[in-house]
């Protein structure tokens, strides 16, 4: 399709948003816009119509929302799957069905079910809202790498073990993940974004004699010392930053 016949079949004024640009639907009000058929497969309540609470994605003549039968839609949004009524992605299923297959692809232990410790995370996961926005967090290959290597085992299933790895904005969320899940024991976040930066700060370290006598004192004065005031309440970031100076 040359970029003329693109532009004639499938750019059109959005009968919602009136913005020009690719139509994703074409329905009982006119052409509709990908922004706007995603915010359609948001809205659910009860048809004024036909009474029936359900998917509301087509308009009266009023634009009052209205079920996908009385606006006259022919497509329909069943999850093949699960039956549910909503936004349906590759193979006809729903985000939640997605995600759920995602889940499973990606922290399969090599038997082809998701590693038994970590099905309380899958658990969690599964019952947030708005499964596509982990659907998106589940496409960051970083993120790819780290489930798939403590499904395995290949990066060990500990807090030390995720010290080590990085970036670290990714990590630290899903060590939040982890611990909200009880995959991994509770510890108190800034210990363990001191912990992060302590890795990070040594690493620049060139002096081998230098590097250890502060690693030395870190692990053994700092950390303890940080440890005993994380178990009478919560630490905070100027703790941190005092220690680090």
């Amino acid at each position: 399709m040359t970029p003329e016949e693109y532009e004639r079949w499938m750019i059109r004024d959005c009968a919602r948003c009136g913005r020009r640009a690719s139509k994703s639907a074409e329905w009982s009000d006119g052409p509709i816009c990908r922004t706007c058929y995603d915010r359609a497969m948001r809205v659910r309540g009860r048809c004024p119509c036909c009474d029936t609470d359900r998917l509301l994605p087509g308009r009266d003549t009023d634009g009052t929302p209205i079920c996908r039968d009385c606006a006259g839609i022919v497509r329909d949004f069943f999850c093949d799957r699960c039956g549910f009524e909503g936004l349906l992605l590759g193979g006809r299923l729903c985000e939640h069905c997605t995600l759920a297959d995602t889940l499973v692809r990606l922290l399969d232990d090599g038997t082809g079910r998701v590693a038994p410790a970590f099905l309380p995370l899958v658990k969690i996961l599964l019952e947030m809202d708005r499964p596509k926005s982990r659907l998106i967090w589940l496409r960051n290959p970083n993120v790819v790498r780290l489930l798939q290597g403590l499904a395995t085992g290949s990066i060990p299933l500990t807090h030390d073990s995720l010290h080590q790895e990085t970036p670290w904005r990714t990590v630290t969320h899903l060590r939040d993940l982890l611990m909200d899940s009880a995959v991994l024991p509770q510890v108190d976040r800034q210990l363990l974004l001191y912990q992060r930066w302590l890795t990070e700060r040594l690493a620049t370290i060139e002096d081998p004699e230098h590097r250890q006598l502060l690693r030395h004192f870190a692990t053994w004065h700092q950390m303890r010392r940080l440890r005993t005031k994380a178990e009478k309440g919560p630490l905070g970031r100027s703790q941190i930053n005092h220690t680090k100076q």
